[in-house]
C-alpha cells in the first residue's frame, strides 16, 4: 500500500453508539474525486491489517478528510479504531482509490444507500453544492436503515432539502414502529421514480443484498449499464 505522509487524527465524533467520524489530516484533501476511498494500514496485534473506507467529505484545501466508520462486532479493524485510536494519534493512509465517482452532472440522479454506504454520496453531494451553490440536476437520496437513530447526517440532509429545490431526501426504516416516513426496504421508494423518469442515473452503495437486488430490479426495467453504478459494503 502506498501510504501518504500525515494521517494525524484531528477529531473523532460519534454520530451513533456504533458510528464515528474520523477527521484525519491528509495532504491530498483537494486531490481526490468524490466517491473514492482510502486504505488504512492498522497495526493489529503483530502485523498490519489493511482496511478501506470511503471518504465522506468533499475535496477541500483545509488539509483533512473525514471517514464515516461503523464498528463491526467481529471486525478487528473497526474494533482497533474504536478502542485504541484517539485524537492526536497517527494513521497510515493510502492515496485516493476507486472508480465509484459521478460520470455525468446533467442527468437526474438517484442515490440509494444503506448504513455507512451514505459516505461516498455525502462527498459527492457536498462537492456538487460547493461548486454549483445549488445542485445542477434533480437528485434524490434514498437512505435505508433499521431504526431512526441510524439516520446518519439527518439534520444536514433535512436542511439541504429545505434550501435546495433540486434535492429530495427519503429516509426509509425497516424496523422502527413509531415512524411516519417511508417504511420497509428502499426498493419501494426508488422504483416509482425509476418508472416515471427512465433517464435517471442510479448510484447504489451499501449492503450487498440491497445493491444486488436494486441492480436486478433496475435492469429488469430497462436501465442500461451506463445508468447504473454501484459499490458493495460488507
Amino acid at each position: 500500500m502506498n501510504t501518504h505522509p500525515g494521517g494525524e487524527v484531528l477529531q473523532i465524533t460519534a454520530l451513533t453508539p456504533s458510528v464515528r467520524i474520523f477527521r484525519i489530516r491528509y495532504s491530498l484533501s483537494n486531490a481526490f474525486r468524490p466517491g473514492q476511498f482510502v486504505m488504512l494500514d492498522l497495526p493489529i496485534q503483530t502485523e498490519f491489517t489493511t482496511r478501506s473506507y470511503s471518504i465522506a467529505s468533499a475535496p477541500n484545501s483545509d488539509g483533512w478528510i473525514e471517514l464515516c466508520i461503523v464498528k463491526k462486532p467481529d471486525g478487528p479493524g473497526t474494533s482497533f479504531l474504536f478502542e485504541h485510536i484517539k485524537e492526536g494519534d497517527m494513521l497510515q493512509v493510502s492515496e485516493p482509490q476507486g472508480k465509484f465517482v459521478l460520470e455525468a452532472e446533467t442527468a437526474p440522479l438517484c442515490m440509494v444507500c444503506t448504513g455507512t454506504g451514505i459516505a461516498p454520496f455525502r462527498a459527492m453531494i457536498l462537492d456538487l453544492r460547493r461548486r454549483h451553490t445549488r445542485l445542477p440536476m434533480p437528485l434524490t437520496l434514498v437512505f435505508g436503515n433499521r431504526f431512526e437513530e441510524d439516520i446518519l447526517y439527518r439534520e444536514e440532509w433535512e436542511q439541504m432539502q429545505k434550501l435546495d429545490p433540486n434535492f429530495k431526501f427519503i429516509p426509509v426504516l425497516s424496523r422502527e414502529e413509531n415512524w411516519n416516513g417511508a417504511k420497509g426496504y428502499v426498493h419501494e421508494s426508488y422504483l416509482p421514480l425509476a418508472k416515471a423518469y427512465p433517464e435517471t442515473h442510479f448510484y447504489l452503495c451499501g449492503w450487498t443484498t440491497m445493491v444486488r437486488d436494486a441492480k436486478n430490479k433496475l435492469k429488469a426495467l430497462g436501465f442500461s449499464r451506463k445508468q447504473l453504478k454501484f459499490e458493495l459494503y460488507d
